[in-house]
């Protein structure tokens, strides 16, 4: 069973390496065809007879490692400067508007069928946040300008989304005592996390050993889970230090870093890059294999499950379309991407057993994320076609196409 396993599993992970080469040119979200495979894998371990795993216990840890490491990989690649300030903002607002506004109308929709209203706002939670291990792999593929907006927005809504649920769940009464501590708390966070990052970036820059970058990451890791265990925004640690490793140039001007070899820490910090990019994919196609494996097929196509989720689904898109409509920012094609995925899967399993509601369950979830994957394969698709047509006039016109 062991050796059948191995086959099995690093099989799918070859398959899964093979469609992440091939996703930019069949545009096809990579997160399609792994759970297909997951599911695909379950069908066969029962053909087979095999005894199959319980990976109940080993989804929310896999998930809390890969929203790390993704949120990791995707600010790396964002460089700030003060042109970049107001997509901050925009991208902010657009997080938390989102989050929030569809919270109060899920919440309100799912008291109004007889649930409780802080339990309804709480499990409407993780069907509120855009999930950046979805959306930055898909921002490759569009315009830099578009990439740059869906990473800062979809690791944005990850940070206010897991704060807001770990808020609401850890407190059962919600007050302005509990809100300003909540707002200290998010304070303590920023200050660990500026101190954390620049003592990170220090350690990759005096550290000769070869073996280095792992101990770092793991080190992270262990100041994420500390972090979360003083009930701490713990991603926004995680967001600081992505963008001081991303921005050292400008960093090193300040006195503490004057004495750094910016050109050596820059070939470092391209290594750090390339081993984070490595487990992220590890991790993130083992997270959707896995939690593919573990859906129920016979209720994954449930009638009623499916007009709710195409409910939720429908609610997801027009508030987006309105809230981007407001915040006069385009439609095309930012409405189309906003995808569910593995920080939705993840605050669902971490819902407390006595704050889970029944209309909130394992079918809606994967539902929802595979209707918002399939609906953010249109922009893609229609987002290359664009380009294509672009690049076609300025072939005929005899200038040279941008590589940007």
């Amino acid at each position: 069973m062991h050796v059948s396993f191995l086959l099995v599993f690093t099989s799918l992970i070859l398959i899964g390496y093979l469609f992440e080469i091939i996703s930019p040119k069949t545009r096809v979200p990579n997160i399609i065809i792994l759970l297909i495979l997951g599911m695909l894998s379950q069908k066969l371990v029962d053909f087979m007879h095999w005894e199959k795993p319980d990976f109940s216990s080993v989804l929310p840890e896999l998930g809390t490692m890969g929203l790390i490491l993704i949120v990791l990989e995707g600010t790396l690649e964002l460089k700030l400067t003060k042109e970049k300030l107001p997509l901050l903002n925009q991208t902010f607002l657009l997080a938390f508007l989102s989050i929030i506004t569809l919270c109060i109308c899920l919440g309100a929709w799912f008291t109004i069928q007889g649930f409780g209203f802080k339990n309804s706002i709480l499990n409407a939670i993780p069907l509120s946040i855009i999930s950046s291990a979805i959306a930055i792999p898909t921002a490759k593929m569009l315009s830099k300008k578009d990439k740059e907006f869906i990473i800062f927005e979809s690791s944005l809504s990850d940070i206010v989304g897991v704060t807001l649920f770990n808020f609401i769940a850890l407190n059962e009464i919600i007050n302005w005592k509990t809100s300003l501590l909540f707002l200290g708390e998010i304070g303590i966070s920023i200050i660990f996390s500026l101190a954390a990052a620049l003592v990170l970036t220090l350690m990759i820059s005096r550290l000769k050993h070869r073996v280095k970058f792992m101990p770092i990451i793991a080190l992270i890791i262990f100041l994420y889970a500390l972090a979360k265990g003083f009930h701490l925004p713990a991603l926004i640690l995680i967001l600081v230090f992505g963008l001081v490793i991303a921005n050292i140039e400008k960093i090193s001007t300040i006195r503490f870093f004057r004495n750094f070899e910016t050109s050596h820490l820059t070939k470092e910090i391209h290594k750090f890059e390339e081993i984070t990019t490595e487990l992220t994919f590890i991790v993130r196609v083992s997270f959707f294999l896995i939690f593919g494996f573990t859906i129920d097929l016979n209720t994954l196509l449930d009638l009623d499950t499916f007009i709710l989720s195409s409910l939720v689904f429908g609610m997801i898109i027009l508030l987006r379309i309105l809230q981007l409509l407001i915040l006069k920012l385009p439609i095309f094609p930012l409405a189309y991407v906003s995808p569910r995925g593995l920080i939705t899967v993840l605050l669902f399993v971490s819902i407390p057993a006595g704050q889970t509601i029944a209309v909130v369950n394992q079918t809606l979830i994967t539902q929802v994320i595979l209707m918002t994957s399939v609906f953010m394969m249109v922009a893609t698709i229609f987002s290359k076609k664009d380009k294509d047509s672009n690049t076609d006039k300025l072939t005929l016109m005899g200038i040279a196409p941008s590589t940007d």
